[in-house]
C-alpha cells in the first residue's frame, strides 16, 4: 500500500511538471508576442511620421545651394528617431547586434541613382526603418538574442516648390480656360395697343320710334 502511494505521488509530480512546462511556454509566448507587437507598432509609426514629414517639404532649402536636400533629409531622419524614442536603441550597435536602429530615405527622382534623397515635388518617397529588438524571455532567446523589425512606407510628395523646379512633365494639372460669358439678348419693347372706343349702335328703326 505504501509503495502504491509513493508511485502515485511520483506520477502526480511528473504530470504536474509536464503541465507546468506547457503553461510556462504559453505564458512566455504571450508576453514575448505582446512585446514584439508593441515595438513593431512603434517602428511602423516612426516610418509613417517620417514619410508624412518628407511629403510636405518641411526643412527644405533652395536646391541651387543644396542639390541633395541634405537639411530636409536630416530633418526627416530626426523625425523618425524622435517618434521611436520608446525603443531601446543602441546608437553604437552594428546591424548584427540588438538595439540597432536605422532610417533610410529614398525617392524616385534622385540626382544620382542609389543615393538617399527625400525626393522633389510630386516624386515618390520611401522610408525604411529597421530595428533589432532584443528578446526578453528565455524561451525566445533559444532562437536568437534579437529579432529584426522593419517598416516600409511610401507616399507621394506634395508640390511644395514652384513648378519650374523638380516637377516632371505631364504631371501639372491642365490649364483652365475660362468659358465665354453668353451675350444677354435684350428683351423686346412691348408694342403699345391702340385705344378702343366703346359705343353702342342702335338700329335706325328704334331711333325713329322714339322721335
Amino acid at each position: 500500500m505504501e509503495n502504491r502511494l509513493r508511485i502515485e505521488k511520483a506520477q502526480g509530480m511528473v504530470e504536474f511538471a509536464l503541465v507546468l512546462m506547457i503553461l510556462l511556454t504559453i505564458v512566455l509566448g504571450i508576453v514575448e508576442f505582446g512585446y514584439i507587437f508593441q515595438n513593431w507598432l512603434t517602428v511602423q509609426n516612426s516610418a509613417e511620421a517620417a514619410a508624412r514629414f518628407a511629403t510636405t517639404g518641411q526643412g527644405t532649402v533652395d536646391p541651387v545651394f543644396d542639390n541633395w536636400d541634405s537639411a530636409r533629409l536630416a530633418a526627416t531622419k530626426t523625425v523618425a528617431r524622435n517618434k521611436a524614442s520608446a525603443l531601446k536603441i543602441n546608437s553604437s550597435a552594428s546591424p548584427n547586434q540588438p538595439g540597432y536602429f536605422s532610417v533610410r530615405v529614398y525617392a524616385s527622382d534622385p540626382p544620382v541613382a542609389g543615393k538617399e534623397y527625400p525626393g522633389g515635388p510630386n516624386a515618390r518617397v520611401a522610408i525604411d526603418v529597421v530595428y533589432n529588438l532584443a528578446t526578453i524571455t528565455p524561451l525566445s532567446q533559444i532562437f536568437g538574442a534579437w529579432i529584426p523589425i522593419r517598416a516600409h512606407v511610401e507616399l507621394i510628395n506634395e508640390r511644395f516648390r514652384h513648378p519650374g523646379y523638380g516637377t516632371p512633365p505631364g504631371i501639372l494639372p491642365p490649364t483652365i480656360v475660362p468659358t465665354p460669358t453668353p451675350t444677354i439678348t435684350p428683351v423686346p419693347t412691348a408694342t403699345p395697343k391702340p385705344a378702343v372706343n366703346m359705343f353702342m349702335r342702335f338700329p335706325q328703326a328704334a331711333v325713329d320710334s322714339k322721335k
